[in-house]
């Protein structure tokens, strides 16, 4: 995806990154996808994270169920497209009021 990290190294910033979501055919549709997000974020957030970064494409198509997980999806669970790259976007959640 041609991505470049967004902060100096040494800033201190934390990212917990999710690249990928599988769930199986006969599940999908269902909110998993959802709950796991919810969970990761949570989780990072207890752990002191400051953002949770995903990587869905730029157009929802057949690419999207490419285990990237759906625009829609990260920008209903308070996520923010922070860049973009030729082939998808980088999405941020802030899990601390104070982050960048």
């Amino acid at each position: 995806m041609d991505y470049v990290p967004l902060e100096d190294p040494d800033a201190g910033i934390r990212v917990k990154s999710i690249f990928c979501f599988v769930i199986a055919p006969e599940m999908q549709r269902k909110g998993i996808a959802t709950l796991l997000l919810e969970r990761v974020c949570q989780d990072a957030a207890d752990e002191g994270f400051d953002f949770v970064e995903v990587y869905p494409h730029k157009a929802s198509s057949w690419q999207s169920s490419d285990y990237g997980g759906h625009y829609e999806m990260y920008r209903k669970g308070g996520f923010y497209v922070s860049s973009e790259a030729e082939k998808g976007l980088v999405m941020r959640k802030r899990l601390k009021p104070e982050a960048l």
